[in-house]
């Protein structure tokens, strides 16, 4: 809640442009009717169709800013049906290492809390397995290594976070031999190519 309220306040200079500039024919004028709701009651459906079309067909990078605290917090809770690489592949796209720093702290407090919240939960609550959201996370472009290192700490940590964090690890161990089965490597556990990414998962796995 606390990493959710931050990106609120981070964006919330960001405004809808008075009409979004749309290139798609199948977008309607209810579509876009649809975003220019009070933010906090927008509902998945909408901001589902547009992510994925997000400030290059759909509206424009000021667009996304306005919008990207609910979408956000909507993903936070499992509510967003749009995949975390949908997500996260979406800011990168537009250069999302190059916003302004309290924009991107706040981005990095709400994955951060998703990422633990999701590792002391079996199921977690977005509705993905660990292993995903983690592979997902290489599309920010940042190294897995603090995910890493937080699973391994909650690997040690008694009571349900711990277990949690075992099964999680067990998902991703059978989801690699499935892949090691069909020939492939880690690498194909993620979105786009991320080498130096599988060669970093598979030497932490390897310990």
């Amino acid at each position: 809640a606390l990493a959710i309220g931050r990106a609120y306040r981070a964006f919330e200079a960001h405004r809808l442009g008075r009409s979004m500039t749309v290139r798609r024919p199948d977008v309607t004028p209810e579509d876009v009717l649809a975003l220019a709701q009070p933010l906090r009651q927008l509902e998945p459906g909408p901001l589902d169709k547009w992510l994925p079309h997000a400030a290059t067909t759909w509206g424009t990078l000021g667009d996304l800013k306005a919008l990207l605290p609910r979408v956000l917090e909507l993903f936070a809770v499992g509510r967003l049906r749009s995949t975390p690489e949908v997500l996260f592949g979406k800011l990168a796209q537009l250069d999302v290492g190059d916003w302004p720093a309290p924009e991107r702290a706040a981005i990095d407090d709400v994955v951060t809390a998703v990422w633990l919240a999701t590792l002391a939960r079996h199921p977690a609550r977005i509705g993905y397995p660990a292993w995903r959201l983690l592979t997902a996370l290489a599309e920010l472009g940042n190294p897995l290594t603090p995910y890493l290192e937080d699973w391994e700490l909650l690997l040690g940590v008694p009571g349900p976070a711990g277990v949690a964090a075992h099964r999680h690890l067990d998902d991703l161990a059978h989801r690699v031999d499935r892949v090691l089965e069909r020939g492939g490597d880690l690498g194909g556990l993620f979105w786009s190519p991320q080498p130096e990414e599988a060669e970093r998962l598979e030497t932490w796995l390897s310990r």
